[in-house]
């Protein structure tokens, strides 16, 4: 289990605003946060490759993404 303490006040009433007492949509919310960060670095890494041109077929990248994150 991991927690997390937030020590920015107007932050920490965004979040209340947004999700009040509801821990299982601020989870979720924070999950799927955690997906599009993950998503944006592989992105990332994808760009340097391609400037590195270390390229791979179109069709491959998409598999490839596709079985990461299904």
């Amino acid at each position: 289990m991991l927690n997390i303490r937030i020590d920015n006040p107007e932050l920490e009433r965004s979040i209340k605003q947004t999700f009040g007492e509801d821990n299982g949509s601020l989870v979720k919310a924070f999950a799927e946060f955690i997906q599009q960060q993950r998503i944006k670095q592989d992105i990332g890494v994808s760009i340097e490759q391609l400037d590195a041109s270390e390229k791979i077929p179109l069709g491959k990248a998409i598999a490839d993404i596709r079985t990461k994150y299904e």
